[in-house]
């Protein structure tokens, strides 16, 4: 009888060892499904505004998200600067909670001390980009920004990060 009373404790705690782990992984699945929840249904980024206004740039950009990369276009150039090809092109990529990439930049920089009409230059740069959050009323982010920039030769000596609020265009 002793012997039959081992080997049934001995079951139970075989099976105790196989199950727990299962029912931890599930406990663990079913604990961070609000998290996944918590980010936009895909359908849900296919309805968001098309334009957005950036209040600290006050440029304004064609947003779009599709197959998990999230670009933006700025689309208020002046026309001066659209003739000399000026663009903004950004394109991140989703990397967990937030989408994470850089922006081509083609742009005007106006430079200090310069005769007029030869007072800006056309400069191209790559700075990183990462979205935050995407919601139907706002974009939130940041990118690097120029710290220390020598218009003449295009070259960034030093950057940091700038926060960016974006919202619909009205």
């Amino acid at each position: 009888m002793r012997l039959a009373s081992i080997d049934r404790k001995l079951v139970l705690l075989l099976v105790a060892l196989i199950a727990i782990p299962q029912f931890a992984r599930s406990a663990q699945k079913a604990a961070s499904a609000p998290k996944a929840a918590s980010h936009p249904a895909p359908a849900a980024l296919d309805n968001l505004p098309k334009l957005w206004h950036s209040e600290g740039s006050k440029h304004d950009f064609r947003v779009t998200i599709a197959n998990g990369v999230f670009r933006a276009e700025w689309v208020n150039l002046p026309a001066e600067a659209a003739k000399q090809g000026a663009y903004i092109r950004t394109e991140c990529r989703r990397s967990g909670a937030k989408w994470i990439g850089s922006s081509r930049l083609n742009m005007l920089f106006a430079i200090p001390g310069a005769a007029a009409g030869k007072d800006t230059k056309l400069c191209n740069l790559t700075v990183r980009f990462e979205v935050d959050s995407v919601t139907p009323d706002k974009i939130v982010g940041h990118s690097e920004k120029l710290a220390d920039f020598d218009v003449n030769t295009c070259k960034v000596r030093q950057t940091g990060w700038g926060e960016f609020t974006w919202t619909p265009k009205k």
